[in-house]
């Protein structure tokens, strides 16, 4: 069986874990928009390594350091000051930056959210690379994103452009450089990974007038910068004999980043002016975190030992998904609507927040009421209290579920196939992916499943979230088990934490 091979391969998931210093998210806005790139330094807040490369010389220059972010949200206005501090000693070159942003969001009617961002006033930056300097004098920066918030994922993507003038010493006859970058943003956030990745065209304009005899000189860069954090669980095995467990398995967390460029720009003579060649420059940077490890808790099923789904449901009570110690797990056992919704939302949790924002907070947000709203439940046949309500009120307020009709919800009634993978689907907000207007899905009973359920069956499909069985069948109407749920949310996890990020990532970066 597939499963079989977990202990021998690693299962490759990006992750955030709250609770450890690493909880920083790859969000929109942590690489800057300079085509470099930065991963969390543990020390400090809001301080990033980063890197970025320098084309004002006409040669790739690679300076590294410190960014630092601190933002203010202000009743959606968005303030944020980007403070850069970086180095090449070998090339003898320096660069300072502080930068402020001004975004203003706005919540538009489908719950999507854009922003607009622009230059609060002129930049500061200075660079100096083997005793010239660099002055930006003229700066112009404007970016346009749109959020749309789902259940259990953000999704974001924008373009950007900015346009940057340095002078080279003074007087009303200076050399200028002119730097002009075009862009793409594509990022999202959830509690399983959050990735960012730029897609940046360069393009660098020298006017040399005080050279003997002046002279003009252009090239171009294209770079792809991208961000996350990476999670990774290894089986392994315990030696000694004498032991209580066989073995368990191993968390790995860390981030990277890499920087990917290809840039052209005329070669120089020995008197440093430009001549009719091109030189092709093209090289791959990356920065990285330590290692962080971890163990998952050794559940006690020893009963499933050499079950088929022995792995998934081992990893998911080590993470803590599904309740207990493992040794009341039972094969075959029907899960009602209430136990699907408490693992499932257990599995997806809660977006964390862009850590490096502080919301400013009014005289009428800090006032609280001393009055006790009473608690009022979403469905006729769930009330606070029972088991689960909390998930299942947190699943009907992110429209994974809207019940079972007439107000109910259904709690006790065995979930199906085909409502699970409604609710996942949902969850991921996805089914845009199905076909326009009427889904087709890969199954041969693709008549039987219900209208309801057949776009996110045909984008579990395509996610390869689930597979047909021996006959091709979805089987919408047959109840859901524990292993098999185990292992559904299993595949879940693996697609977010996984699959996800090489969409976002991979494929953009080798494109």
């Amino acid at each position: 069986m597939r499963r079989r091979i977990i202990k021998l391969l690693a299962i490759i998931l990006t992750i955030i874990i709250t609770a450890a210093p690493l909880n920083a998210l790859a969000v929109e806005g942590t690489m800057g928009y300079s085509g470099g790139i930065s991963v969390v330094d543990p020390i400090e807040k809001s301080e990033y390594q980063y890197s970025e490369m320098c084309f004002l010389t006409g040669v790739p220059i690679k300076l590294t350091g410190t960014l630092t972010i601190k933002k203010t949200d202000k009743n959606d206005v968005v303030t944020s000051t980007y403070t850069y501090r970086l180095s090449n000693t070998e090339a003898n070159a320096t660069l300072n930056r502080v930068v402020i942003f001004t975004t203003t969001r706005e919540t538009k009617a489908n719950g999507q959210i854009t922003e607009s961002t622009r230059l609060s006033r002129l930049p500061t930056e200075v660079i100096n690379v083997g005793g010239t300097t660099y002055r930006l004098i003229e700066s112009g920066f404007t970016q346009s994103m749109i959020t749309d918030p789902k259940a259990a994922i953000n999704y974001h993507t924008g373009e950007f452009s900015e346009r940057k003038v340095y002078a080279i010493g003074t007087g009303a006859t200076r050399d200028t450089v002119t730097v002009t970058l075009s862009g793409r943003t594509y990022a999202y956030d959830q509690y399983w990974s959050s990735t960012e990745t730029q897609r940046v065209n360069m393009m660098v304009e020298a006017d040399l007038r005080n050279a003997n005899p002046p002279v003009k000189w252009g090239g171009a860069a294209e770079i792809v910068v991208s961000s996350a954090t990476l999670y990774q669980i290894n089986y392994a095995e315990n030696e000694p004999t004498h032991i209580s467990f066989d073995g368990g398995y191993v968390k790995k967390r860390w981030m990277e980043s890499t920087l990917d460029y290809t840039a052209r720009f005329p070669e120089f003579d020995k008197n440093g002016l430009p001549t009719d060649v091109l030189k092709t420059y093209k090289d791959t940077q990356s920065l990285g975190t330590q290692m962080e490890l971890s163990r998952l808790m050794v559940p006690d099923i020893k009963h499933l030992n050499g079950y088929w789904a022995e792995e998934p449901i081992s990893i998911l009570f080590g993470l803590e998904i599904l309740p207990g110690t493992g040794e009341n797990f039972k094969v075959g056992k029907y899960l009602t609507r209430r136990e699907f919704v408490g693992i499932l939302m257990n599995a997806l949790k809660d977006i964390p927040a862009d850590p490096d924002v502080r919301t400013a907070t009014t005289a009428n947000s800090r006032r609280s009421s001393s009055k006790n709203v009473p608690e009022i439940s979403p469905f006729k046949d769930v009330e606070p209290g029972d088991l689960y309500y909390e998930e299942i009120k947190k699943a009907y307020q992110k429209g994974i579920t809207s019940g079972s009709g007439n107000g109910n919800f259904g709690p006790n009634a065995y979930i199906t196939n085909a409502e699970a993978i409604k609710m996942i689907v949902s969850a991921l907000g996805l089914e845009n992916l199905a076909p326009y207007p009427a889904a087709a899905t890969p199954f041969t009973d693709n008549d039987i499943i219900p209208a309801y359920a057949r776009n996110a069956a045909s984008v579990a499909a395509i996610l390869g979230i689930i597979e047909p069985d021996y006959m091709g069948r979805f089987n919408p109407s047959n109840r859901l088990t524990n292993e098999n749920a185990a292992n559904l949310i299993f595949d879940i996890i693996n697609y977010m934490g996984n699959e996800l990020i090489k969409d976002y990532r991979d494929r953009i970066i080798d494109f």
